[in-house]
């Protein structure tokens, strides 16, 4: 999308950020001798039970995610610490499937291993094994199974290092858990001191009592307590558990605290754990830099059981009557409702099947997501309650199998129910709850669209008849910020802002609250890499998850909407949004979209902890250009194919882009603007969500309008010579209705109206979690593609040895992402340069910047700085500028080994050089952590495995007609058509039957300099 206003506002977060900053330092002070030296290290394992449960979840700090391995003795899982490390402690963190006999052994050289720790009695849970050993490898050695499934871990932390004294109970159970305190005293919020960050407190008020209140998200064993204090300490203080939040019980209490750090060997159980404060040894409040909680947590009450893979319902159903809940029942009353379904005689039990939302569907599988079924029980009754709570979701779909005794399957009706049980927020915004729901209007009672309890559709309609004709239009336009009644505001800003803008439409008339969505199509607060180098890795359940981590950071203060992802196949080599986009496969292409869109929703369809995907930009402009896309009859069907993805993950929000189609709409006008483009979409893929328009001018607003577009994306209804007048003069009321019913029913099921804010204060500690970044450097990792090793890779330098690190994007900050990163420099992302000095000093490898007097090696960092709608270089020379390729010549023409490590935003013509480089590596727009991923990768921590997503041509030649422009009569390559790049007319012809015929074509054809697909696989 284009908005030039949009670097003012970048420039406004910025000195926002410096604020919060200040207001958040802190005196620096020492950190603890305990290191977790597992977190983010590379992790491989003797198998995987499939690609959704991969080693490296056992090393990403995130308790959601796990390793699990076939099903079969001996299996093994392995962590790389980087270097030779002192070992004293490890926590394995089982899921179900444990291991009763296993062994933790320690190794130098990833060949001869020594045991430190075995068992035969292994009890599962999380186990915290204190043990003594060096090496610079560690695994688990499991020789026996405690169940008939395979070995799974959701963590294996290890501990140690330069004289290390692990935690109490290790990973604690608090970090970044929700928190609530009795007051905090300045920037020093509850959060800080659960954030694991050593600059971060909570300062209470000078006062006593005080208190710090956590909920560990279920019920808890509780096995230690550490409270690690700044100088305003407790003297008096206890430490109480509740299983509600209101009935305490004290665990410990003292009269006689000392500071510093106090670890208490305490025990309890309950769901929240509070610190009460009840005298403090200063005259200011209670500051604890953190407050620690070991032990583990029961998270069944909110796991489905998954007893089987996620499948398709059986061709045949109807063959019996289900009971209860009705078709289409709204549950509003418990989170375990009772399922019911008639007998069937001769059945030895029932199998009960329910589209419950998942992590591990197939995302290169067609077919809607919602469609797919796991199964949760097994029962010989007719009966079943659900034994874990069913979250918030509109379509949940259920069938029963019953099984006889000969193991013959009948299959019933299938059945649909929603759930929502929203907890409704109070926040001082003018707005009452009132019989349970917020009074919006603010009356004193409880109209039909403030009542959760009531279907969708019945608040919609409700809604859309107590509005004016300016209020509707309002709800099809952004600028909250600035016109409280505006439907839509434009992120992203500062927790504290937004939550003021959400404040302001409380106090409109009918307190209709907006959703706030910006072009953050990289991440929110992490930033991972773009689409085109995700789509180099092809590892889909890794993309689900960062959608869903940029979820969970967006939830967190309020945001609730993504300009993206883009469901873009970019078969136009000098199109220069192809970086966003999703390569050249639209196979590969859709699978990343469903990934990313369900990641996003968190689930298969649009629900209340969904952050809202736009998915952009219709109708594919990757075959063309934002100046007009050029497929035909033909070639639209390979364009369409992410987008029917993006469909089936439950996409209900798309974006048309700038680009007009000489096919759905010849000499008509850009997307957004074309009633003919517009009705393909409703029309030929079925579609009935929501449409907002890319960033066009007041001019355009009501022709959009009246093509069909539902919301003008960006649009600021104060814009000069517009009026919110003139537009509901010239567009139909009916067109209205339309648009804004649908506006209404995305944001109920969004849930904004009962619970519309985020948590302004602790919020921003929650963001960027060391789990977080490990996911970005894993996408990183894989993302990265090795073209080109004579053998200098990896990097087997002796210490002493120096390496020069040169070129342009070694100290670029900015290459690694595009103009909607805003955040990842404020989280100490390193550039390469440092990135690689702080690797090679671990091998004892000096590292000089530009020069050294006779390098053993030298590093050059090439390629396109950041930019976003139009190349940094000129669009039609997609080559090194001249300074570049001295600087490659200079070293090789010195008998220096050259490494080439490009940013590669785009394919682009690398035969100049390609001779002169002994090794090259692909970086792409990698995100925030590609600095110490590319570093990893140069020195063999880990096994290259990135491929490239487009062909890279041999010459300007197989792109454009000497001399040629960026327009349609000077191409030598089909903008339309994928693996083209010198081909010739029968492959082109084969290309297009094949597309036609609804078959893959082959990647092979043509003549490019390196493939689609190329890339060396490990070393």
């Amino acid at each position: 999308m284009t908005a030039p206003r949009r670097f003012t506002s970048v420039l406004s977060v910025l000195a926002v950020l410096a604020v919060l900053a200040a207001l958040l330092a802190v005196p620096g002070r020492t950190a603890h001798a305990a290191t977790l030296l597992s977190l983010g290290r590379p992790a491989t394992a003797s198998s995987t039970e499939s690609a959704a449960f991969p080693a490296t979840a056992v090393v990403d700090g995130d308790t959601g995610t796990r390793w699990s391995s076939a099903f079969g003795d001996p299996q093994w899982v392995r962590i790389d610490l980087g270097g030779t490390r002192s070992i004293s402690q490890v926590v394995l963190n089982w899921e179900a499937a444990y291991g009763t006999a296993f062994q933790i052994q320690v190794s130098g050289d990833d060949s001869t291993w020594t045991t430190i720790y075995s068992t035969t009695t292994g009890t599962g849970g999380t186990q915290t094994l204190d043990v003594t050993g060096n090496g610079r490898y560690i695994r688990m050695y499991g020789t026996a199974r405690a169940t008939g499934y395979g070995y799974s871990l959701w963590e294996f932390s290890v501990y140690g290092g330069d004289g290390t004294e692990p935690p109490a109970g290790g990973t604690p159970i608090s970090a970044f858990k929700q928190v609530a305190a009795s007051s905090w005293e300045g920037g020093n919020a509850p959060a800080a001191a659960l954030d694991g960050r050593t600059t971060t407190r909570w300062s209470s008020g000078f006062s006593d009592d005080q208190w710090l209140r956590v909920d560990l998200g279920g019920t808890a064993a509780i096995t230690g307590v550490t409270l690690d204090w700044e100088a305003a300490y407790a003297t008096g203080y206890r430490i109480e558990v509740s299983a509600d939040g209101t009935s305490w019980t004290t665990i410990y209490s003292t009269t006689a605290g000392k500071g510093g750090t106090e670890k208490l060997g305490v025990t309890g159980k309950g769901r929240y754990i509070r610190f009460t404060g009840t005298k403090r040894a200063t005259g200011y409040g209670y500051s604890l830099w953190e407050f620690q909680v070991f032990g583990s947590v029961d998270s069944s009450a909110g796991t489905p059981p998954l007893l089987s893979p996620p499948a398709k319902a059986p061709g045949t159903t109807g063959q019996f009557a289900l009971s209860a809940p009705a078709d289409h029942a709204m549950v509003t009353s418990t989170r375990r409702p009772a399922l019911s379904w008639a007998g069937v005689s001769g059945t030895a039990r029932y199998e009960v099947w329910i589209n419950v939302s998942r992590t591990d569907y197939d995302f290169t599988a067609p077919g809607p997501l919602l469609d797919l079924y796991t199964k949760v029980a097994e029962t010989s009754g007719t009966s079943y309650t659900p034994s874990w709570d069913i979250g918030d979701r509109w379509t949940y779909k259920w069938y029963v199998v019953a099984v006889s005794g000969s193991g013959a399957r009948t299959t019933s009706a299938i059945r649909t129910f929603s759930v929502y049980l929203p907890e409704i927020e109070t926040v001082d915004d003018g707005v009452n709850v009132v019989n349970g729901a917020r009074d919006l209007d603010k009356n004193g009672s409880i109209e039909p669209y403030e009542d959760w309890r009531r279907p969708v559709e019945d608040r919609v309609d409700d809604l859309l008849g107590r509005m004016t004709t300016e209020e509707k239009a309002y709800q099809m336009f952004y600028n909250a910020q600035s016109y409280a009644a505006s439907g839509w505001h434009f992120g992203p800003a500062q927790p504290a802002d937004l939550h003021n803008v959400l404040r302001g439409a409380a106090g409109t008339r009918l307190g209709i609250p907006p959703v706030s969505a910006g072009d953050t199509i990289a991440g929110y607060e992490t930033t991972y890499p773009l689409q085109s180098a995700l789509a180099a890795a092809k590892d889909y359940p890794l993309d689900y998850r960062l959608g869903d981590m940029q979820r969970r950071e967006e939830l967190e203060v309020g945001a609730r909407g993504v300009l993206g992802p883009l469901a873009e196949v970019g078969t136009k080599v000098l199109y220069p949004r192809i970086q966003e986009g999703n390569g050249e496969n639209a196979q590969v292409a859709a699978a990343q979209v469903r990934a990313l869109v369900a990641g996003l929703q968190g689930g298969p369809e649009l629900n209340p902890g969904s952050v809202l995907a736009t998915v952009k930009h219709w109708p594919g402009e990757g075959a063309g250009g934002e100046a007009g896309i050029t497929y035909d009859a033909v070639t639209i069907k390979y364009h369409m194919i992410p987008w029917r993805a993006a469909l089936d993950a439950g996409a209900v929000n798309i974006m048309p882009g700038y680009a007009g189609s000489s096919y759905l709409d010849p000499g008509g006008p850009g997307a957004g603007n074309s009633a003919p483009i517009l009705r393909y979409l409703r029309e030929d893929l079925g579609y009935t969500g929501l449409i907002t328009t890319d960033w066009l001018p007041s001019s355009a607003w009501v022709s959009a309008a009246n093509a069909g577009s539902d919301v003008m994306g960006g649009a600021d209804p104060g814009a000069s010579g517009f009026s919110m007048a003139d537009l509901i003069a010239q567009v139909p009321i009916g067109r209205i209705n339309d648009a804004v019913a649908r506006v209404l029913r995305l944001k109920f099921k969004l849930g904004v109206f009962d619970r519309p804010y985020g948590d302004p204060v602790n919020g921003p500690y929650r963001f960027h979690q060391p789990s977080y970044a490990a996911l970005a450097n894993q996408a990183a990792r894989e993302s990265l593609t090795l073209l080109k090793n004579d053998g200098v890779l990896p990097i087997r330098l002796k210490e002493g040895d120096d390496i020069v690190v040169a070129g342009p994007r070694a100290t670029d900050g900015s290459a690694c992402c595009i103009w909607t990163s805003y955040f990842h420099a404020n989280y100490g992302s390193l550039t390469l340069l440092d990135a690689i000095k702080a690797r090679a000093a671990k091998a004892g490898v000096t590292v000089h910047q530009d020069s050294a007097p006779s390098p053993d090696l030298a590093v050059v960092a090439v390629g396109e700085p950041s930019y976003t709608h139009r190349t940094a270089w000129v669009n039609e020379q997609p080559y090194l500028p001249p300074d570049q390729l001295a600087l490659i010549r200079q070293f090789h023409d010195q008998g220096v080994p050259v490494v080439v490590v490009m940013a590669l935003p785009r394919p682009t013509v690398i035969g100049e050089w390609n001779g002169l480089a002994d090794a090259i590596v692909m970086t792409y727009r990698g995100g925030e952590e590609v600095g110490p991923a590319t570093a990893g990768l140069l020195f063999g921590d880990y096994a290259p495995r990135g491929r490239l997503p487009w062909q890279l041509p041999r010459g300007v030649d197989q792109i454009l007609t000497p001399g040629g422009t960026d327009r349609p009569e000077d191409a030598v390559e089909d903008w339309n058509l994928p693996y083209d790049l010198g081909a010739t007319a029968a492959e082109r012809a084969d290309i297009r039957a094949r597309i036609d015929a609804g078959q893959p074509p082959p990647t092979d054809y043509g003549d490019p300099l390196y493939p689609y697909g190329a890339g060396l696989q490990g070393w």
